[in-house]
């Protein structure tokens, strides 16, 4: 359900953008960052890459649902911490800032995710909410680090409340990006 959510969550980025700037031509990848020889992924330059930085357990939801009947467990709910970066290369950083700016734009106006209003999303998710996640600058050094990246311009987003409960993993994933 993750590569759903991520993919359609990807499918609506480049639309605004496409619109947004008059351009038929594909802006957004769901790629990592580096390949798995450790350099920059060649598919990523010039676009806008999203990636699942973590994936953490939502506490609060945790405690406060009951299991249906004995012996079935709750379902979980987990929130997405996604990763949007923009790889302009040949010191063409302005562009970078200048994608990102659209990314922020872009979930300023759409923070709310449902079937009705972003296409292939799967039926099993009623909605999820975004939000801009502030990422301390110590750990964000740590993380850059550990991908063996330089600094990349980016934001960070939590997709909020993803609900497994065990019987609603789909194989709907909109077109590649």
């Amino acid at each position: 359900m993750i590569h759903n959510l991520v993919s359609s969550i990807g499918f609506r980025l480049d639309e605004f953008i496409k619109n947004k700037l008059s351009t038929a031509e594909d802006t957004v990848v769901i790629s990592s960052l580096v390949d798995i020889n450790g350099n920059v992924n060649q598919e990523i330059e010039n676009k806008i890459s999203i990636f699942v930085m973590n994936i953490e357990e939502e506490k609060i939801i945790k405690n406060s649902h009951q299991s249906s009947s004995p012996g079935t467990p709750p379902p979980i709910t987990v929130n997405i911490y996604l990763m949007f970066t923009a790889y302009f290369p040949n010191f063409n950083y302005i562009e970078s800032l200048r994608y990102i700016s659209i990314v922020i734009e872009f979930f300023q106006d759409n923070n709310l995710f449902t079937t009705s209003n972003t296409p292939f999303l799967s039926n099993d998710i009623d909605k999820i909410y975004a939000e801009f996640y502030n990422s301390d600058t110590s750990k964000l050094s740590e993380f850059w680090n550990s991908i063996g990246v330089n600094y990349i311009p980016s934001v960070s987003y939590k997709i909020k409340h993803l609900r497994f409960d065990g019987g609603n993993i789909t194989e709907n994933i909109p077109r590649l990006l």
